[in-house]
């Protein structure tokens, strides 16, 4: 049986623009085991920030300043999702974020499966009050540092080991199955 390989990820932007990531966490999944997990600081475009963004996550102008631009990472990042499958803790946002960041620098990228870890919280978890990424954390017990995208990306990969114990799954891709939640493509 092939490897099960997905690849948890969390954006954290300086604007409402899509285009505006300022830090990226990945965490590399490789069946029932997380394997890796990492992070980059990005300089959104002309290092501007909304104050309200900044408020959430902290990272400031004067962190990006001389961070590389998301062009500039991508030879790094797109071989860490190259041949697995995303997830993301309320997915709609992050994967908007990459599909533009993707689209506006007109980088070579494949058409990506993801799955939504809210979507497998509120299946396998069903009585929480909310499935936001802290509720769930703090009902599993998982360790987060919110809106800091290397913990919020490795919170998100342990959601979804969570959800695939809670249904006796032999990988997140049979949990997904199992709970009937469907991939989709970016």
């Amino acid at each position: 049986m092939p490897h099960d390989l997905w690849v948890a990820i969390d954006f954290e932007t300086a604007s409402r623009e899509a285009t505006s990531a300022c830090a990226l966490g990945i965490a590399l999944i490789d069946g029932l085991e997380i394997v890796e997990t990492v992070s980059w600081l990005i300089r959104p475009p002309f290092n501007e920030y909304e104050y309200r963004n900044t408020l959430i996550h902290g990272i400031t102008p004067e962190d990006t300043e001389h961070a590389p631009d998301f062009e500039e990472l991508w030879w790094e990042i797109g071989p860490q999702l190259a041949g697995r499958r995303l997830l993301a803790h309320n997915a709609a946002f992050d994967m908007r974020v990459l599909g533009a960041l993707i689209d506006s620098r007109d980088l070579n990228a494949p058409r990506y499966e993801y799955a939504c870890t809210v979507n497998l919280a509120r299946k396998a978890l069903p009585d929480l009050g909310n499935h936001k990424l802290d509720t769930v954390c703090d009902h599993c017990g998982i360790r987060l540092m919110h809106h800091d995208a290397a913990s919020d990306a490795q919170a998100c990969a342990r959601v979804a080991l969570v959800c695939a114990e809670t249904v006796g799954a032999a990988s997140i891709g049979e949990a997904a199955e199992a709970l009937g939640v469907a991939t989709r493509r970016l």
